[in-house]
């Protein structure tokens, strides 16, 4: 904990984080310290996740479906083999919580149809500006629907994504 509380200080004195992160990764480390031998005592259930390590989506042109993720959302190309696929990073760097998306042309012959589907995708959008994220939908000739701080777009494809800040989308809050 010692350690973690010093790495932490020096992230935030050399400005790697900010004021708001430096708070909520502490109070996360007390919080998680004063449950101390009550939460090792704590039964299992299943696998503890730490986040999503990648998605896998399908489309008949993984180029269009590139170039889209990489304009709108900002997705870095890491992987590009430029016949099939893509892979397309966001949130934080490899080995400190960020994930990618692979953009891929459809396989032949396609998967079997799942029998549930996954309905939208949500990013949450760094240092949100309601001004500046409705002049960069407007530039791009996309028409959201939502409400402040947490709107829905389609890509290319018709794949509903939502966007929004920490706020407004975060599903951690009672009541939402």
């Amino acid at each position: 904990m010692e350690r973690f509380v010093e790495n932490l200080i020096r992230d935030f004195e050399s400005g790697k984080i900010n004021r708001r992160q430096f708070c909520e990764a502490f109070a996360l480390a007390v919080s998680v310290a004063a449950a101390g031998p009550a939460a090792a005592a704590a039964p299992q259930r299943g696998f503890k996740m730490l986040g999503v390590n990648h998605l896998t989506y399908d489309c008949p042109d993984y180029r269009q479906a590139r170039d889209f993720y990489t304009s709108v959302f900002g997705l870095q190309n890491l992987k590009d083999d430029g016949r099939t696929h893509a892979n397309l990073a966001f949130g934080p760097p490899q080995g400190a919580g960020g994930g990618f998306m692979v953009v891929r042309n459809t396989p032949t012959p396609p998967p079997p149809k799942a029998t549930s589907t996954i309905d939208h995708v949500c990013f949450t959008v760094q240092n949100w500006d309601e001004t500046k994220v409705r002049a960069a939908l407007a530039a791009r000739t996309l028409t959201p629907s939502g409400r402040p701080g947490s709107w829905h777009v389609f890509d290319p494809f018709d794949f509903d994504l939502q966007f929004g800040n920490s706020v407004e989308e975060n599903g951690f809050r009672r009541g939402v």
